[in-house]
């Protein structure tokens, strides 16, 4: 009974076209619909060239995806899943082609590509799923655009690429999939000026950036990691437009120059001082251009960029997408009052609800426990879990009901949000999920208030209903050094000293890991703290060494 209830409330929020879709691609399947001419496209002048990513193999087939190496064994390799299926996916994506040295490395591309080729027969193997093929496509284009001397073999199984890929488009799954689905349509119905794909990506793009990209700039997914893999897309549209410019309507153009300065500010919202994502829902380190990259990239095209200023007290509210983070005296503090994501694609969703981050200067102190890896093992499942996340757990279950490896089926609602600055500077966010509440059973509400100032962050729970027990979470960032001693405890970092009394709390600090990166684990500290009553408060307090050793001296 509970897996047909977990089945019911996760497929019960499906859009009709995903249903539809799963079962056209049952019984038909993508082909090669359009001819090759064999003319080699015109390239444009006003493309803007730049590097995005960091070498990903060298001249000897020295490889390295997801923090694991390896020398290429081609044609095994091509779909060889002993490290993972994403693993194999970041090969087939050639990312290499746009890499800091890529313009050292043509000839060397070229053979690679043409590897790629002769190896991958049309409709096998990995290499032809459409959201690889999207990322190849696009890839390939704009290292075209920027310089790479592609032959006519290439081009016509680019060609072919983009034929499969229009009667392949991933409908079933939506979201972000799609959306780089109909960017590789756009690049390849311009470049080879098939109006057909260019009609069909434009039409999806219209209404994917209003769907995708909300109010505040968010991605609808509410994951910092792929808000900015959308945003590098939706740079490369509007760079695409640029060189091209008679070849898109003025109405997709405009929907680009309204919806990237807020994408940036919310970028620039979620991302820590020390310029990484923040961990919230499937987000590492290491997968999106860099934050750095990114802004260059955008002030490239034209648009304005700029960093919140450190020194002032800001606070930065995202009511659409329910992130709310501030500044206050150079610390940064970012609030999850966010709901799972898009009802009907909540894949890369954790049950992290008021979960929150924070850094004290450019030092991450209180962490989300990140994401190394997908699938369906056991780290990606306690991954997702609220127990992997700085929040509070309640009778040993989530605040959603995350299961699988993408699969969400109760999920928790946010019931109230509110965040200010008062009169003498002190932030304070408060919000309550009902993660917790059962129709039949009763349960509880979780409420969160917490107030930063210049040196203090005041965490206040309250459990508002019935409940057996709960657990509040704390991981520390693994450059901390973390002691409890007489129920003190007292975080030590090269640049300050942060303490929290404990007194009359059931507390204890344990070892943990914390996934910056995929296929990354590092050990940290976790402060765990039991529920004695309904209510739980806790002020953490910091002073700079340099303002200790002052006032010693």
């Amino acid at each position: 009974m509970y897996k047909v209830l977990l089945f019911i409330n996760t497929v019960k929020y499906l859009k009709w076209q995903q249903v539809y879709s799963r079962l056209v691609r049952k019984f038909i399947k993508p082909k090669v619909k359009d001819k090759f001419n064999g003319s080699i496209p015109k390239r444009s002048a006003a493309w803007e060239a730049l590097t995005l990513y960091e070498e990903k193999i060298d001249l000897h087939l020295n490889v390295s995806f997801l923090n694991q190496s390896k020398q290429l064994d081609l044609p095994d390799d091509w779909n060889n899943e002993d490290f993972s299926k994403l693993w194999v996916y970041n090969l087939h994506y050639f990312e290499d082609l746009l890499s800091d040295n890529a313009d050292k490395k043509s000839k060397f591309h070229l053979q690679l590509l043409s590897t790629w080729v002769d190896q991958n027969p049309l409709g096998y193997g990995n290499g032809w799923e459409p959201y690889p093929m999207s990322l190849r496509i696009v890839n390939i284009l704009k290292a075209w655009l920027g310089g790479l001397e592609i032959d006519e073999k290439l081009f016509k199984s680019v060609h072919s690429q983009v034929s499969y890929l229009s009667s392949d488009l991933e409908k079933h799954l939506l979201g972000n999939h799609y959306f780089v689905n109909l960017k590789a349509l756009l690049f390849g119905g311009i470049i080879f000026g098939n109006l057909r794909w260019v009609k069909v990506a434009e039409k999806g793009l219209l209404l994917e950036v209003c769907e995708q990209v909300l109010d505040d700039g968010a991605n609808f997914e509410l994951t910092p990691m792929y808000h900015s893999l959308i945003l590098v897309d939706m740079l490369d549209l509007f760079n695409l437009t640029r060189a091209y410019p008679d070849q898109v309507s003025g109405a997709l153009i405009s929907l680009l120059e309204e919806n990237i300065p807020k994408m940036l500010t919310f970028m620039e919202a979620m991302a820590h001082p020390d310029e990484g994502v923040s961990f919230f829902n499937d987000s590492a380190n290491g997968i999106a251009p860099t934050k750095v990259k990114i802004a260059s990239y955008a002030k490239t095209l034209g648009f304005k960029f700029s960093a919140f200023d450190s020194n002032k007290v800001q606070l930065m509210d995202n009511p659409s997408s329910g992130y709310i983070s501030a500044m206050c005296n150079g610390n940064k503090l970012i609030f999850d009052a966010s709901p799972v994501g898009p009802c009907y694609i909540p894949a890369h969703a954790h049950a992290d609800s008021l979960s929150f981050e924070f850094s004290i200067g450019a030092q991450r102190v209180f962490v989300n426990s990140g994401t190394s890896e997908y699938g369906l093992s056991k780290i990606r499942e306690y991954q997702r879990k609220t127990k992997a996340h700085n929040t509070v757990e309640v009778d040993g279950k989530d605040s959603s009901q995350v299961w699988s490896g993408f699969r969400v089926a109760k999920r928790a609602c946010i019931i109230e949000r509110f965040c200010e600055v008062d009169c003498n500077d002190n932030i304070r966010f408060c919000a309550s999920h009902d993660g917790y509440k059962s129709l039949f059973f009763g349960g509880c509400v979780h409420s969160r208030n917490l107030t930063l100032t210049d040196n203090c962050l005041v965490v206040e729970d309250s459990l508002i209903g019935s409940f057996s027990c709960a657990k509040s979470r704390f991981y520390f960032h693994p450059d901390l050094s973390v002691q409890l001693n007489a129920d003190v405890l007292t975080v030590l970092s090269a640049e300050f000293i942060l303490k929290c009394d404990l007194t009359g709390c059931k507390a204890s600090v344990t070892e943990s890991f914390w996934y910056p990166q995929f296929g990354s684990s590092v050990g940290n500290k976790v402060l765990e703290i039991d529920f004695k009553t309904s209510k739980l408060e806790l002020s953490f307090e910091w002073t700079s060494l340099e303002d200790l050793e002052i006032e010693i001296a």
